[in-house]
């Protein structure tokens, strides 16, 4: 979690006359920003949607277009994929599986990385999990948290995030897999404190400068973290870990500052909510999507900035069919309010009530 600079300035004499000794100058500060999204759910409905009768493939870029310009400021996004990747035999709840196109066209939009590990990566067994592997890939994308076999597992457990000087560690962890084996041959990763802690002293032998974990973890549709959440976080920090960040209730759980003293030494976000999905209980409609931004300080310690961004998922009919459109906070009243009928204003409500509780987030707790 720290850095240690240890500057050996050694004087040369020269034979004669001695060589003039420039001084010392520290580096400049160093930065690095990453950018977390929330759940990414695939009900049947929204394949539907998705698919264009013209290209005879899904499509998904408009679902993400007004997210783009966010999701291309920072220099690691990362977004937690719930669901399975294929090219055939589409199904929503209870099985996951979703088009290929779907990882891809939020690609091309700015998420660099997946995280796997969650409830839903085993719903298509040992081909579910090979294939999403394949896609993502295939298409270039870093993606962590399930592996084809044990040899992969080993070799990129941890994901490393490099930018300069910066090598961070991106671990996630599910708490289950819904009650479906983990295919033979395959690895999913599980909360396992003896694991993690391993995982942890590995990062640190590869000279992390800092660690986050993703953890799917806590109760469905609650807005607070649950004992379970809150003693495993305070582990992860004892540990080491830097940042936590949550996933799994589908609805946006507070976030906190971890203070030693008067520093701050590590930072958690419970739950971001959803990203998309098709979901209707109170609150599921939108989530946050959490901006950190790490700072390399020029005596090599290290300082975290946290900022939100509220987004609400905006499903109008158009030419009778549903579309998706994750709209940021700052474009929701020229794109969500307007024109539209009433069932439209209740999203607004709902996206009314979302931005209230981002707020109380930010008041309590940052």
């Amino acid at each position: 979690m720290k850095a240690y600079v240890i500057i050996f300035l050694v004087g040369l004499m020269a034979c004669r006359e001695a060589t003039p000794v420039k001084p010392f100058v520290f580096p400049e500060e160093e930065k690095v920003s990453l950018l977390f999204c929330g759940d990414i759910m695939q009900h049947f409905p929204q394949i539907l949607s998705a698919y264009d009768s013209v290209r005879k493939e899904h499509n998904y870029m408009n679902s993400f277009k007004y997210m783009a310009n966010y999701w291309i400021q920072t220099d690691f996004t990362i977004a937690n994929l719930e669901t399975t990747l294929s090219d055939k035999g589409f199904s929503g709840y209870p099985r996951f599986c979703s088009p290929w196109q779907l990882v891809r066209d939020m690609h091309i939009c700015g998420i660099t990385t997946f995280v796997t590990a969650n409830n839903h990566c085993c719903d298509q067994g040992e081909q579910g999990i090979k294939k999403t592997i394949h896609y993502l890939d295939s298409l270039h994308i870093e993606h962590t948290g399930t592996f084809s076999d044990t040899a992969s597992y080993q070799d990129r457990f941890p994901l490393y995030l490099e930018k300069g000087k910066f090598k961070i560690a991106l671990m996630n962890y599910t708490y289950g897999t819904n009650g479906l084996p983990v295919p033979k041959g395959c690895v999913v990763s599980l909360i396992d404190t003896s694991r993690i802690k391993r995982h942890i002293q590995k990062a640190r032998q590869d000279s992390a400068s800092n660690i986050i974990v993703f953890m799917h973890w806590g109760y469905e549709y609650h807005s607070t973290p649950n004992a379970t959440q809150k003693k495993l976080n305070e582990w992860l920090h004892r540990q080491g870990v830097d940042i936590v960040i949550g996933s799994h209730p589908h609805v946006v759980q507070p976030a906190e500052y971890a203070i030693n003293g008067k520093d701050t030494v590590g930072i958690t976000v419970y739950s971001l909510g959803n990203l998309i999905s098709n979901q209707h209980y109170r609150y599921t409609d939108g989530g946050i999507s959490v901006r950190l931004t790490l700072t390399r300080k020029a005596d090599g310690l290290f300082s975290y900035r946290m900022k939100y961004l509220g987004h609400y998922l905006y499903r109008p009919y158009e030419n009778g069919v549903r579309k998706y459109y994750i709209v940021p906070e700052p474009m929701a009243d020229s794109i969500v309010k307007g024109n539209y009928s009433i069932s439209s204003k209740k999203y607004f409500l709902h996206l009314d009530s979302l931005l209230k509780q981002i707020e109380k987030i930010k008041e309590q707790n940052i």
